[in-house]
């Protein structure tokens, strides 16, 4: 049984998934320790002719997914998995050669823990506005994960670089495939594993790097997907709700929230607006009249609450997402 089985979930990434799988062949620890379990989710870019025609020092395993979810797509790989410890690896990573050595410290005598690895964006004098955003949001996020005492919470974890004992994430379900669209599949399960007593910690040095190489439009869909599953999310385990970011759609300044709820209203009456406004800030980045911090702040916020009011319709049983609808319609006081 290998030490380690590394879950990569992919779909029509054909070139990612390549430069992870070859950066795993250049692992400090040895071919024969570990394993890697692709799951193909419905790829249609010849992902799964190149994985047949691969050659790897380690053992390769492939299975075919249909889409969509990622969260269906790591289950998947799980159930083939023989390794003591699972990693799940987004595709666009790149670890370092100590990559799984430094995982599986962590997992030494059977210790019960999470491990979340660091997870800094590469960039170079191509990378995208997006990728400049996400990679100053990720570095962020580590620094907090890094402080000194840091208290974890669910909404710290990401499953793009994270390891975790097979027979801890087994007993906790896996993943929740009713998790699609994207986002929050991770955070879901991380309550869970937490409730199971498994705590999280951070490694920076566990690192591998991402190659983000999506532009502002593919951003801001991620990140309605990502409004609309933190609604499935509140849903779902209601105790959280005050620790996510529905608990506060009034934190931004006065014009905005005004700005945000006209645009709000015009998607509640013509979904397809929110696909106009993330093409036109798109025309405004390439004609260079785009402030990128301020800009993108406003577009994913609008992005993100364009997803939760969609996916909120009229509130549900919780009367705090009925409560919440009605914030989103009537926006602020003072319009």
């Amino acid at each position: 049984m290998p030490r380690a089985s590394v879950i990569i979930p992919t779909r029509d990434r054909r070139a990612n998934v390549e430069r992870a799988l070859r950066a795993l062949a250049e692992q400090t620890l040895a071919p024969g320790e570990f394993e890697v379990c692709v799951a193909v989710n419905g790829s249609t870019d010849g992902t799964l002719e190149l994985l047949a025609g691969l050659r790897t020092p380690y053992d390769l395993r492939v299975v075919e997914v249909a889409p969509p979810g990622r969260a269906g797509a790591c289950n998947a790989a799980i159930a083939q998995a023989r390794g003591e410890v699972l990693v799940i690896l987004d595709d666009d990573m790149r670890p370092v050669p100590a990559f799984l050595e430094r995982h599986l410290a962590h997992h030494a005598g059977g210790a019960r823990v999470c491990v979340l690895g660091g997870v800094p964006v590469r960039l170079d004098e191509h990378s995208t506005g997006a990728a400049r955003c996400v990679a100053g949001r990720f570095e962020a996020h580590m620094d907090r994960l890094a402080e000194p005492g840091h208290e974890f919470t669910t909404r710290d974890f990401f499953s793009g670089n994270a390891s975790v004992r097979a027979e801890d994430l087994r007993a906790a379900g896996g993943f929740d495939d009713a998790f699609g669209a994207y986002g929050n599949e991770d955070v879901e399960l991380a309550l869970r594993l937490r409730g199971a007593g498994v705590p999280l910690v951070f490694d920076r040095e566990a690192l591998a790097w991402q190659d983000y190489d999506k532009d502002l439009v593919g951003l801001a869909r991620d990140t309605r997907a990502k409004g609309g599953t933190t609604v499935q999310l509140a849903r779902l385990h209601p105790e959280v709700v005050p620790t996510l970011r529905l608990a506060d759609p009034g934190d931004a300044s006065r014009p905005w929230l005004t700005a945000r709820a006209v645009l709000l209203a015009l998607t509640r009456r013509r979904p397809a607006v929110s696909e106009h406004v993330f093409a036109a800030a798109a025309r405004l980045e390439r004609l260079g009249l785009w402030h990128h911090r301020l800009g993108y702040r406003a577009l994913l916020d609008y992005a993100f609450w364009a997803g939760a009011q969609e996916a909120l319709g009229a509130g549900g049983p919780d009367e705090r997402l009925t409560r919440l609808a009605g914030e989103l319609r009537r926006g602020p006081a003072d319009v």
